[in-house]
């Protein structure tokens, strides 16, 4: 399948690459090369106005989310990356976020929204390798969430961990506007690393409330719940996240928590307890976790150890 990366609101970007599972300041200044000169092995009907395929550096090194059309080969091309449909998704979708934390009990009154990428995104895989000290050139910044509108069918309507989500525009679960931002915010909390076997209502290792009949986002719902500040210490709070603006005073990084197992100050038993398990199994195991898994791993070596893609070391070692 084909991942095409945009850009909202100044500038839509596409960019085809190959890949095998599944933004803080105006881009104005950015003057990319047209598709047609990039590249050469896409067909014609990828090359549309308004679409490039090349890599452009970023606005700031901030914490952002980047968010991808995703097609098939087979796939029609509806143009959500040019026609402003995802754009007026995410801004809607990040409207409904300044609501729902600024209505918050226990936010502080404050609002807070994701950090949108509106740069340019990579036009192949190369992900890192251990002791490469050079730039990323790929989709593979751990400083970033990829999030692809996939614009085809699944029986899910979505699915996400750390690092990366993806909504299925075509799923018979997403059949209005309505449906697909609210999966959106639902995977999108996904990929913070919640919900955390820590807080308050959230099923152990289940990563959503117990009760399922509150529509909140990690159900199907705008408001927040618990998940995002609670007074649970030593458990993470979702208003906490680096991908969150205005930033915390002390933030946690989800690939830090839950792909490197760097707990820090998050010293919960319901967090500690599945790290010393995963350790003294010496490899993954999806039923031991403590919030969404990591999509940044091998999963072809999950029966070896824990590694992450492009490496060789098992970091449960």
């Amino acid at each position: 399948m084909k991942m095409k990366a945009f850009t909202t609101f100044f500038v839509s970007a596409i960019a085809a690459i190959t890949i095998f599972q599944g933004c803080s300041k105006s881009s104005d200044a950015i003057k990319p090369t047209p598709a047609s000169e990039e590249i050469k092995n896409e067909t014609n009907s990828d090359v549309k106005p308004g679409r490039f395929f090349t890599d452009q550096p970023d606005v700031n090194d901030d914490y952002q989310i980047h968010f991808n059309y995703l097609l098939a080969k087979d796939s029609e091309d509806r143009e959500w990356d040019l026609n402003g449909k995802m754009e007026e998704i995410l801004l809607e979708l990040n409207d409904a976020m300044t609501k729902a934390t600024a209505a918050h009990e226990l936010g502080g009154g404050i609002a807070k929204k994701y950090k949108f990428d509106y740069t340019f995104i990579f036009s192949e895989i190369n992900f890192w390798r251990d002791g490469y000290d050079g730039p990323l050139t790929a989709m593979n910044n751990p400083k970033k969430v990829y999030y692809n509108f996939a614009d085809f069918s699944n029986v899910d309507g979505g699915q996400a961990g750390v690092g990366v989500g993806t909504t299925f525009l075509r799923s018979n679960r997403n059949w209005s506007k309505e449906r697909i931002l609210l999966n959106v915010l639902h995977e999108l909390h996904h990929t913070q690393g919640g919900g955390y076997s820590c807080v308050p209502g959230i099923r152990k290792g289940m990563g959503h409330y117990k009760d399922q009949s509150k529509r909140l986002q990690l159900t199907a719902g705008r408001k927040l719940g618990s998940t995002y500040a609670h007074q649970v210490k030593g458990c993470p709070q979702l208003k906490d996240s680096v991908f969150l603006e205005p930033t915390s005073k002390d933030p946690y990084d989800p690939y830090a928590l839950n792909c490197l197992f760097k707990l820090g100050k998050y010293n919960h038993p319901d967090l500690t307890n599945v790290v010393r398990k995963l350790r003294k199994a010496g490899k993954y195991n999806w039923r031991t976790k403590f919030g969404s898994n990591c999509q940044w791993r091998n999963q072809e070596m999950d029966s070896d150890g824990y590694f992450l893609l492009g490496s060789h070391v098992n970091i449960l070692k």
